[in-house]
């Protein structure tokens, strides 16, 4: 079974860091790119629990995360691809 299969590899990414450092219920503004983040498009309210998910997802497929002040850029390992940003709204 490949990696991107494994159900067990997805939730030991989930549970290690850096996914299991992030707070579930941490208030996020998420937003999406399709243009390398020139624009940012689909605000919309989420939770450190999606970003959580999001990320354990990217990392599993093997997609950059980055994290710069406190926001999370993620390469989408969604068919459709972009970016994912998620920006704390404290």
């Amino acid at each position: 079974m490949s990696a991107r299969r494994d159900p067990a590899a997805w939730l030991r990414t989930y549970d290690t860091s850096p996914v299991a450092d992030i707070a579930p219920d941490a208030a996020y503004r998420k937003e999406t790119s399709d243009n390398g983040g020139r624009t940012w498009e689909c605000p919309r309210s989420s939770t450190g629990e999606f970003l959580k998910l999001d990320v354990a997802d990217a990392l599993h497929a093997g997609c950059s995360v980055e994290q710069a002040r406190g926001v999370v850029t993620i390469q989408s390992p969604h068919p459709a691809g972009g970016l994912i940003r998620y920006t704390p709204t404290h």
